[in-house]
C-alpha cells in the first residue's frame, strides 16, 4: 500500500487520504452529489488508484462510514450494549450510546441521508449502518425475550423493530435538535418509554 508523509509526521496511506477528501466532500456539500471523480481529484490521487483501493463507490462509502464510527467511538459503544448482563442493563447502554454520539454522528449521518436519496452507492452504505444498528436491537429484544420481560403478546421481532425506530437518529433530530430537549431528558423519557412498553406487567411490578 502507497504511503505518503503528511505534515504532522505521521503516515497516511492511500486509503486514509481518500477517506479523508469523501468525508470532507459529504460534509462540505451536504447531500449534493459526489463523484469518484471528484474525490480522486480532491485527494491528489488518479482515479486508477482510487479504484485500486476501492473496488467502487459502494465499497469506498461503506468504508467510509464505519471509519467515521470507529473515530467517534461506536465500538466501544456497541461493546457495552452486547456485554451487557441483561435486557434492561442493555436497553439502557443503547439508549446512552445514542445520547453520547449522535451530537458528533449526526452531521455526516444527516449528509448521508440526503445523498443516498440520489446516491445507490450511499444508499448501500446507509443499509450498512441502519442493519448494523438493529443488530444491536435484536440483542436488546432477545435478552428481555429469555428473561421473560416481554409483554404478553410482543415477540422479539417486533420488540427489536420498536427499539429501533425509537432510537433512531431522526428521533433524536425531533426531540433533542428541533424541540430542544437535553441528552438528559432524552435518555430519561426514551427509558421511561421503551422501559414501559417492552416490558411484561409481572417485570414491572419486581
Amino acid at each position: 500500500m502507497e504511503l505518503y508523509i503528511v505534515s504532522s509526521g505521521l503516515i497516511e496511506t492511500t486509503r486514509d487520504r481518500i477517506l479523508d477528501a469523501a468525508l470532507g466532500l459529504i460534509e462540505r456539500d451536504q447531500g449534493g452529489a459526489v463523484s469518484m471523480g471528484a474525490i480522486a481529484k480532491a485527494a491528489g490521487l488518479s482515479r486508477q488508484a482510487l479504484y485500486l483501493t476501492f473496488a467502487d463507490k459502494a465499497d469506498l462509502y461503506i468504508a467510509l462510514v464505519r471509519r467515521v464510527d470507529e473515530s467517534r467511538g461506536v465500538p466501544m459503544e456497541r461493546a457495552k450494549v452486547e456485554e451487557a448482563a441483561d435486557g434492561e442493563t442493555a436497553l439502557h447502554a443503547l439508549i446512552d450510546m445514542q445520547a453520547r454520539l449522535n451530537p458528533t454522528l449526526g452531521p455526516i449521518a444527516n449528509a448521508m441521508d440526503m445523498l443516498r436519496r440520489q446516491d445507490p452507492d450511499a444508499e448501500r452504505a446507509w443499509q450498512d449502518r441502519l442493519e448494523a444498528r438493529m443488530q444491536l436491537c435484536r440483542i436488546v429484544a432477545g435478552l428481555l425475550e429469555r428473561e421473560g420481560r416481554l409483554r404478553k403478546g410482543l415477540d422479539q421481532a417486533t420488540a427489536a423493530e420498536m427499539i429501533w425506530t425509537v432510537t433512531s437518529l431522526r428521533t433524536w433530530d425531533d426531540l433533542v435538535t428541533h424541540s430542544g430537549w437535553s441528552a438528559d431528558a432524552y435518555r430519561a423519557h426514551l427509558t421511561d418509554l421503551l422501559g414501559g412498553w417492552l416490558a411484561s406487567r409481572d417485570s414491572q411490578a419486581d
